[in-house]
C-alpha cells in the first residue's frame, strides 16, 4: 500500500513541476522539464519495487508526465514541434545512459567504502533497462502526440484526446518496455503480469494527468 501512495505522490510532484514550468516559460519550460524528467527517470528506472510479488521498476509518474508534456506541445504548437521534443528526450537519455553506465563500471576506492558500495549497488551496468526506458518513452511520446492530434481534430476535446491517447499508447509502451527489459529473465506469466500492472498504474496516472494538462492549456486562454 505504501508503494502505491509513494507512486502517486511522485506523480503529483511531477505534475506540479510540469504546470509551474509551463506557466513560467511556456514551451521552453516543457523542454526544461523533459530534460530533467528524462534524466531522473533513468535513475529511478534502476530501482525495482514489488506489486503483488512481481518486480516493477519505478518512474511511472515521471515517464507519463513526459508524454503529457508532449501532448501539450502538440496542442499549442502542432506535430512539427514534437520532432524537437523527441530529439531532446533522446539526447538526454543517451547522456544519462552513458554517464550512469560508465560510472557504474568504474572501480571504487576503499576510501569511504560504505558510500562507494551503496553507489555501486544502485548505478550498475544495465544496458537493457536504459534501452527499455529510452525506446519505450520515445515511442509513447510519438504515438500519443499523433493520436492526441488526430482525436483532437475529430472531437476538438482536450480531455477526450488525452484519455484515449493515453489508454492506447500505454498499452504499446508497456509491452515494449517489459519485453526489452525482462524477456528471457522473467517467466512468461511474470512478464504478462508485469505488463498488466504497469499498464493499469500508468493508465490511471495518465488519465489523472488530464487535470494538470487542462490547467496548463487554460493558462494560454
Amino acid at each position: 500500500m505504501i508503494n502505491t501512495i509513494l507512486i502517486f505522490a511522485e506523480t503529483i510532484l511531477c505534475y506540479i513541476a510540469f504546470v509551474v514550468l509551463y506557466k513560467k516559460y511556456k514551451t521552453d519550460g516543457l523542454y526544461i522539464f523533459a530534460i530533467f524528467a528524462t534524466f531522473i527517470a533513468c535513475v529511478m528506472n534502476l530501482k525495482t519495487i514489488e506489486i503483488m510479488n512481481i518486480g516493477v521498476p519505478l518512474g511511472f509518474g515521471i515517464t507519463t508526465s513526459i508524454v503529457l508534456a508532449g501532448n501539450l506541445i502538440t496542442q499549442r504548437q502542432g506535430l512539427e514541434e514534437i520532432k524537437n521534443y523527441i530529439l531532446i528526450i533522446l539526447i538526454t537519455g543517451i547522456v544519462a545512459f552513458g554517464t550512469l553506465n560508465l560510472s557504474g563500471m568504474l572501480n571504487s576506492s576503499e576510501y569511504n567504502y560504505l558510500a562507494n558500495k551503496a553507489y555501486d549497488n544502485i548505478f550498475v551496468y544495465n544496458i537493457r533497462m536504459y534501452l527499455a526506458l529510452i525506446v519505450s518513452t520515445i515511442t509513447s511520446v510519438y504515438l500519443s502526440t499523433n493520436l492526441f492530434y488526430t482525436i483532437k481534430r475529430i472531437k476538438n476535446k482536450i480531455i477526450l484526446s488525452n484519455i484515449f491517447s493515453i489508454i492506447i499508447t500505454e498499452f504499446f509502451e508497456n509491452i515494449i518496455f517489459v519485453l526489452i527489459a525482462y524477456l528471457f529473465e522473467y517467466k512468461g506469466i511474470d512478464i504478462i503480469l508485469c505488463i498488466i500492472f504497469r499498464y493499469t498504474i500508468k493508465s490511471v496516472i495518465g488519465m489523472f494527468g488530464t487535470i494538470p494538462l487542462y490547467i496548463a492549456n487554460k493558462l494560454n486562454w
